[in-house]
């Protein structure tokens, strides 16, 4: 059978548009055209994306190597070929990412080859790329024919040694097996390279870069070497371990780059973002970094997965490594999430106004904390004009057009009026910032706003710990992550009245030094520290373009109440069931800061399928009298479950509560007054049952808990306790005690949901 009737088995091209991309090869590229005579064959310089994926069924990619593989993931039925003729570990590295994620659509070729073999070559790799083998990388390879020279016939041997064959034999196995260990070297020495580069990261950036480039050379070395070996350790099977080791450190330098542009790259958008003096060549700069940004954030991506999947775990040192990896990918969702949006928060083309919220959770409120200040941000054409810090008491001074406030603010601080101070009072933060909003048009005229931010004290410190300290020279203090807090009421309450100026200066001179500080920290730290707020609720968006407030919502950013309602669309039978605990400290102290309070809730179904929850509370008051911050832990608290449920018990410390606040609304609000006193312990029951029961046949059972903006990482016990009658066939728990019953130990930082799927007989 001749090759082209091979070719025609597999490739039907009188049905076929094909597209050859690349500018080099010209020879090689005509013939390839020629082989494809049959097909409707283009050719480009440049590929276009999706555009073209969608417009050819098949793409030759010639020695170009602007790609991310992870765009072909979802065209299954087209073919992309890679043919590479130099680059061997852009070759590697390709095909080491289409084996991991099964991109079969994918082929790599490596051709190490000349002219003479072009035709016999293209018929081969044809045959590879249309074949029905799932094998995704071909190396083609035609070694040089070697004529040694002849020997000058004027020398003449002064000794003959005489060889025997065992001899002869040895030398040359020792000669082939010395020859194809001679990448080892090489791999070790960038190995270290890499590990040196690792180390001094941190703390010399310079040194690092230097490592890098020294493991560079050496990988390069490696690879070259290791073209000779590779047939080799292939046909004996043992190519995997020095085939992952060569991707590990081909990622690992990829990151080590990409990590250090992102870190001049963040430099420069930040100082650019400050620099009010910007011409327009200027801002399309700054939005080419933007962008440059984005592509080494899918870089980081992906090698930072290929590290994870192949570092062995050895040793606890390797083992944390890779937690740490999975750390980084995480803050990196926060960026590359975020990043395709900076047109939009930094007003391209345009002005917009933000409204920033100070929140102390050390006197939390259902929206986060106390609203102790404020700023408004301007911003036009990727710039931040100004940053102007407020005292709260000096805009709820102005007020002119009283409101009334919520019922526990009017009775319990015998206040009449409501104020910005106060806005954050329920557990939804849109709802909130809207309040805000129009309190300050009334009390300032300030807005409208464009978006806002809360940010709780906790958030502070976690930003804090990315830059380290903070020296204030107005305060001649140096602030850190431990201090903070008590430094901040220090000059909040140190001779404090309303329209005191002192609290203000001191958060602005923290906000100019930070902002100051920013460009020397860590771009991988401070992007943690902002994703572990956001993560926790310690720091809450809001945007009026729907578009990025979608995209807020969708990674729980954006402080939002979630509905009580099923989120499993084809559940043939599902109970929903919500709870969302929320304090509001009213008694005019900072003794969150002492208090603690973990948390149960029972589940329990009884054999008519009715399902009784018991939610108990336990506060701790660990404050001391008379000592500053702290004292009674006076505390509103509200339980939001689910809408028609049954109140059926409320106690405090086994002492029933007869008179409570209730709504029926999309949520049944319970509210009532809890006091704690310093030194002292109070245990809150509520038992209620659920407007809904189950039913004979299989079903899920699917708790939403959410976590009150501001509040600390409480622990919580979760049981879920059903008779003989029910089976629990499957959940997304980890129970300390498997069987009938479930118990589940968890730490509350963020919502979470439960699911628990069951049949009843």
């Amino acid at each position: 059978m001749n090759k082209k009737n091979i070719l025609t088995a597999e490739f039907d091209t009188s049905r076929q548009k094909v597209l050859i991309v690349g500018t080099g090869a010209a020879t090689f590229s005509q013939l390839l055209k020629h082989k494809l005579a049959g097909c409707s064959v283009h050719r480009k310089e440049s590929y276009k994306g999706q555009e073209d994926c969608e417009a050819y069924d098949v793409i030759f990619f010639i020695d170009y190597r602007s790609i991310i593989l992870s765009e072909f993931k979802e065209y299954q039925h087209k073919k992309f070929v890679f043919i590479f003729s130099h680059g061997y570990d852009d070759a590697q590295t390709l095909s080491s990412y289409a084996y991991d994620h099964g991109l079969h659509q994918v082929k790599i070729i490596y051709l190490q080859t000349s002219p003479a073999f072009y035709e016999k070559d293209i018929d081969t790799l044809l045959w590879f790329s249309f074949s029905p083998t799932e094998d995704i990388y071909l190396h083609l390879y035609h070694p040089e024919k070697h004529i040694p020279e002849q020997p000058n016939k004027k020398i003449r041997e002064k000794k003959k040694v005489k060889l025997t064959m065992k001899s002869v034999v040895l030398v040359g196995l020792l000669f082939l097996i010395t020859a194809h260990l001679l990448f080892v070297p090489p791999l070790l020495m960038a190995s270290y390279w890499h590990y040196r580069a690792v180390a001094t990261m941190k703390t010399s950036p310079q040194t690092s870069n230097t490592y890098v480039s020294k493991a560079r050379g050496a990988l390069d070395v490696t690879q070259s070497l290791y073209i000779f070996s590779q047939p080799v350790f292939h046909f004996l099977s043992i190519a995997l371990p020095v085939e992952d080791m060569l991707a590990l450190n081909e990622s690992t330098n990829q990151v080590l780059q990409a990590a250090t542009r992102l870190q001049q790259q963040g430099s420069l958008v930040y100082e650019g973002i400050f620099d009010t003096n910007k011409t327009h060549q200027q801002v399309q700069e700054l939005k080419a970094t933007i962008t440059s940004m984005q592509k080494d954030m899918t870089i980081l991506t992906e090698n930072l997965a290929i590290i994870h999947l192949k570092l062995p775990q050895w040793n606890d040192a390797l083992k944390q490594a890779k937690v740490d990896i999975l750390n980084y990918m995480d803050a990196l969702t926060l960026a590359e999430t975020l990043t395709p949006h900076l047109d939009t928060l930094l007003a391209e083309g345009g002005k917009k106004q933000y409204l920033l919220l100070f929140a102390n959770n050390m006197e939390l409120r259902p929206g986060g904390g106390f609203i102790g200040s404020f700023a408004t941000v301007n911003v036009h054409d990727y710039t931040i004009d100004t940053i102007e810090v407020y005292d709260v008491y000096d805009a709820d001074g102005q007020l002119k057009e009283p409101t009334e406030p919520p019922a526990p603010i009017g009775e319990i601080l015998n206040q009449p009026y409501w104020f910005v101070r106060d806005s954050a009072f329920t557990g939804d933060f849109v709802y909130n910032f809207k309040e805000a909003e129009i309190l300050l048009e009334q009390e300032i005229k300030a807005g409208p706003f464009d978006g806002g931010l809360l940010v709780t004290t906790t958030a502070v410190q976690e930003l804090l710990s990315a830059v380290e300290a903070l020296y204030i020279p107005d305060f001649q203090e140096t602030i850190t992550h431990d201090n903070f807090y008590i430094k901040a009421q220090l000059y909040a309450e140190d001779g404090f009245f309303p329209g005191s100026r002192q609290k203000r200066s001191f958060l602005s001179s923290v906000m100019d030094q930070l902002l100051l500080g920013l460009p020397d920290v860590s771009t991988v730290d401070l992007v943690q520290a902002l994703e572990r707020s956001l993560n926790t609720k310690q720091m809450v968006i809001y945007s009026k373009n729907p578009s990025l407030q979608q995209v807020l919502e969708q990674h729980y950013w954006a402080g939002r109440t979630l509905k009580p309602s099923c989120t499993i669309a084809d559940a043939l039978h599902c109970i929903p069931d919500y709870i969302m605990p929320l304090d509001a400290n009213l008694g005019v102290n900072k003794a969150n800061f002492f208090v603690s309070r973990p948390m149960s809730l029972k589940v329990a179904i009884d054999e008519l399928g009715t399902i009784t929850n018991t939610a108990t509370l336990t506060y701790t008051n660990d404050s001391l009298e008379g000592v500053f911050p702290g004292g009674t832990y006076k505390n509103y608290f509200q339980l939001m479950i689910p809408p028609n449920a049954q109140v059926k018990q409320i106690t405090i410390d086994d002492v029933p509560v007869e008179e409570f606040d209730e709504t029926n609304l999309e949520y049944k609000i319970i509210g009532f007054l809890v006091e704690v006193p310093v030194q002292n312990t109070k245990v809150v029951i509520v038992t209620y049952t659920l407007p809904t029961t189950l039913v004979q046949g299989d079903g899920v059972y699917q708790l939403i808990f959410q976590k009150q903006i501001g509040s600390e990482n409480a622990n919580l016990t979760f049981t879920f306790e059903h008779p003989d009658s029910i089976s629990v066939t499957r959940h997304n728990l980890s129970p300390l005690a498997k069987g009938e019953n479930i118990l589940y130990n968890t730490s509350i930082s963020s919502d979470k949901i439960f699911l628990i799927e069951f049949s009843k007989k």
